[in-house]
């Protein structure tokens, strides 16, 4: 897609009626606090598009999943839910791909790696539909300026073995020397790419599979988009054109136990004075009044205190 000069970076959200409330949330807060040279790009299943349609603006899009994804796959069509009684299951979405099923989580992530292909900026900006902003946020502040921010924190999660496994796939699928972990964690809110590294990147792996660069990733069980992009940067790029930085802009709920009073106050509590959003996972059991006010809570930390 053709890059707009006049957008600064584009926003991505991948989201499903699952979530709709949630985006909701996110999309006002966008609105409220994002700068307006960012563009705002919700990718959603056409079986979901007209839920989303009331969210489309001047400044948000609204992508279909299935325009994204390249011809040959298919969403099997498979009940959401089933159960007979009380007993009920939510069935995990399922696509055929050129290399068979393939589960909805590594679809998302193709979705993502996907994304210079539907964006009109040369700056990406993932934000899952369970942030929410809340205080005003310059385009700068997510791009990194001049050189691409890039989320990378030395020696997190080093003792992690699913970690380490996604550091061996980026490693495998980039023709690197298969180590484990690499020396740094990537993962995070609000994560930046460069859309022209991404598809430096593509090219790199479909050069090390022989294969269409989507279809090298299908092959792989355990993957991390934010890893492999992190990877690629690190090892293969040697850093170019990025500026890495430990700090996370997002204040998030999964380094707390929100199960407990304790817990969501130490996570209110805990909030930096440099986040511009906060995150609690979609799992979490809040109830979406409750999701509303505890981040009502933490904005209010920030705010400056009238009496001063």
């Amino acid at each position: 897609m053709t890059t707009a000069p006049d957008i600064a970076a584009s926003l991505v959200t991948i989201s499903y009626r699952g979530d709709l409330a949630l985006a909701h949330d996110l999309c006002a807060s966008v609105d409220a606090h994002l700068d307006d040279r960012v563009e705002h790009v919700l990718v959603v299943p056409r079986s979901d598009a007209a839920l989303f349609a009331p969210l489309r603006s001047a400044r948000r899009r609204i992508v279909l999943v299935e325009d994204v994804l390249p011809r040959d796959y298919r969403k099997i069509p498979l009940p959401q839910r089933i159960g007979v009684g009380r007993f009920q299951r939510r069935l995990r979405e399922v696509w055929w791909t050129p290399r068979g099923p393939a589960r909805g989580w590594i679809i998302q992530q193709i979705v993502k790696l996907s994304a210079p292909a539907y964006v009109r900026s040369d700056t990406i900006v993932f934000a899952d539909s369970d942030i929410v902003l809340i205080r005003p946020t310059p385009a700068e502040r997510l791009t990194g300026g001049a050189l691409t921010r890039l989320y990378a924190v030395p020696g997190a999660t080093s003792d992690s073995a699913m970690h380490a496994a996604w550091h061996e796939t980026a490693q495998r699928l980039l023709g690197l020397p298969v180590t484990g972990y690499s020396g740094a964690d990537y993962i995070g809110n609000l994560i930046t790419w460069d859309a022209g590294t991404v598809r430096r990147m593509q090219r790199r792996i479909a050069d090390v599979t022989g294969r269409r660069w989507d279809i090298g990733v299908l092959g792989e069980r355990q993957l991390s988009e934010y890893i492999l992009y992190g990877v690629y940067v690190a090892d293969v790029a040697h850093g170019a054109e990025h500026e890495a930085t430990p700090d996370d802009l997002v204040h998030a709920g999964w380094f707390y136990d929100l199960s407990s009073p304790t817990g969501v106050d130490a996570f209110v509590g805990g909030v930096s004075g440099g986040a511009v959003g906060v995150a609690i996972q979609s799992t979490e059991r809040f109830t979406l009044s409750e999701r509303r006010a505890l981040v009502e809570r933490i904005s209010a930390r920030l705010r400056p205190d009238p009496s001063t």
